[in-house]
């Protein structure tokens, strides 16, 4: 099975989408702040996500019905482009796979797609844009960078390791003839797999397959991307700790940002940037968190990536929980 990268603005518009839809009041680390802005930005717009969309997403795990999405026809596809792939869908596919996904019965809350899908989809496809706008424009710069450094990154392994190395990288299996996900999916018949990095790629991933299911497409987390977009806090002017945060009073604010920040695996630079620090100062932080096991370094390239070790991961989960902590591994 051949493998290749594509990244999709429409499919990090709906991974975007899943987080705020999966939580209704704090959306968990890294993601709080973009989701603090991003809420505000809608409601100023005075733009309400479809109802029916929402209720796909916390009925399905974070997944959504194959119909809403196509497997992207180059890297980086115009979102206008994408967005036609959506008017070419036949109402009668969107029933079938609603009838699929609801056995005992299409849901209240999706009953308006089910009744009219030709206008339900012409009313996403109007909404979806101006989301992106209010939502995801202010870090395109950044979270195209950040993509496309993970797609070089998986385009090594895939050429010096081959598809299968990358397709475990990514959490999928090649089966005889297919492609699995544990857990989530399993397709045979398909002669070519698309992986899709996606920056707001937290928790179940996407998957789609073309009419004719000789090719598929999957979705991935960016490695690093929370940090990558800007989304871990603002820096503070001083080190004292919040009143009632006991990471901050354990170990002081910098030094917890740097920790909450590891939670995916990033550079000395990157955290510098990210946290508002001195590269100096996330150093010293780094040596010292180093030393006590917390964190551990490993080599990507020609890049150093730090992370929490499993000790940071048990600090974090008993005195940050409420951030949403890694789970131990």
């Amino acid at each position: 099975m051949a493998l290749r990268i594509a990244s999709s603005r429409l499919w990090e518009i709906y991974g975007s989408i899943g987080l705020l839809a999966a939580h209704r009041g704090l959306v968990p680390w890294p993601y709080a702040n973009w989701a603090k802005v991003a809420r505000r930005s809608l409601s100023r717009s005075d733009m309400t996500i479809p109802g029916w969309l929402v209720h796909l997403f916390r009925t399905g795990g974070g997944s959504l019905p194959p119909f809403l999405l196509a497997v992207p026809a180059s890297d980086g596809p115009d979102l206008s482009e994408e967005l036609a792939t959506l008017a070419a869908v036949c109402p009668s596919r969107v029933r079938a796979e609603l009838e699929q996904r609801f056995p005992q019965g299409v849901p209240a809350e999706v009953r308006p797609l089910y009744a009219d899908p030709v206008a339900r989809l012409a009313e996403l496809r109007a909404f979806l844009p101006r989301y992106w706008q209010a939502a995801l424009a202010p870090h395109a710069a950044t979270a195209r960078a950040a993509t496309e450094e993970d797609v070089l990154r998986r385009a090594r392994t895939l050429a010096t390791q081959g598809p299968e190395a990358l397709l475990d990288a990514v959490g999928g299996i090649a089966v005889p003839g297919g492609v699995a996900v544990p857990g989530v999916m399993a397709v045979s018949g398909v002669s070519r797999l698309v992986l899709v990095p996606l920056l707001f790629g937290r928790g179940t991933p996407f998957f789609t397959s073309a009419p004719d299911g000789s090719e598929a497409a999957l979705s991935y987390p960016v490695e690093g991307s929370a940090v990558l977009v800007g989304e871990a806090p603002p820096a503070r002017r001083t080190d004292a700790p919040a009143r009632g945060d006991r990471l901050e009073i354990l170990i002081g604010r910098s030094r917890a940002g740097v920790v909450r920040a590891l939670v995916t695996p990033t550079t000395t630079s990157d955290l510098a940037t990210a946290l508002g620090l001195a590269p100096s100062t996330v150093s010293q932080h780094l040596a010292a968190l180093l030393a006590a096991g917390v964190v551990r370094r490993r080599r990507a390239g020609v890049r150093v990536l730090y992370e929490l070790d499993r000790p940071g991961v048990v600090l974090l989960r008993h005195l940050d929980h409420a951030r949403g902590a890694p789970v131990v591994r």
